[in-house]
């Protein structure tokens, strides 16, 4: 018996490394086009400046989801799950140490665009739900797997 046939029964929701990059992939790619439609609206609504900094809020939170993603994804799924969790946290504690700089770095020297430059990263926050909605629709057991109690 091969070793992909035996992947299946010990991962049952077939989360491996191929569908991990994917679903990375796929959250980048909608947050990117969160940022652009949400900058174009700011520039239409209030201006270019703000809708710049629209789109530089949601680079700053592209840029954390990548480094999340890239730190986490660093531990093969058929690994061992301790050391899929350390490196679960250890890309939340980059992506959370980048954040404090990169906000801090922002509100220190573009303190005028601040609120824009939040209002962008609040939009690629949106495509974390929409790739939970994904998740759930793809899963095997549906969307209402423990909504019966």
């Amino acid at each position: 018996m091969s070793t992909k046939s035996v992947a299946p029964k010990d991962n049952p929701a077939g989360l491996d490394e191929s569908r991990f990059a994917q679903m990375a992939v796929w959250l980048l790619r909608t947050q990117a086009i969160l940022v652009v439609v949400a900058a174009l609206a700011g520039v239409v609504l209030t201006g270019a400046s703000n809708g710049l900094a629209v789109l530089a809020g949601g680079a700053i939170g592209i840029a954390l989801t990548a480094v999340s993603a890239l730190r986490a994804g660093s531990v093969p799924a058929s690994g061992n799950p301790g050391m899929m969790a350390a490196a679960f946290y250890r890309g939340m504690m980059l992506k959370m140490v980048f954040a404090v700089v990169l906000f801090g770095l922002v509100a220190l020297w573009f303190a005028e665009w601040f609120l824009p430059v939040l209002a962008g990263y609040v939009v690629t926050l949106v495509a974390f739900w929409l790739a939970l909605l994904r998740l759930g629709r793809n899963s095997p057991t549906g969307t209402a797997s423990n909504d019966e109690q």
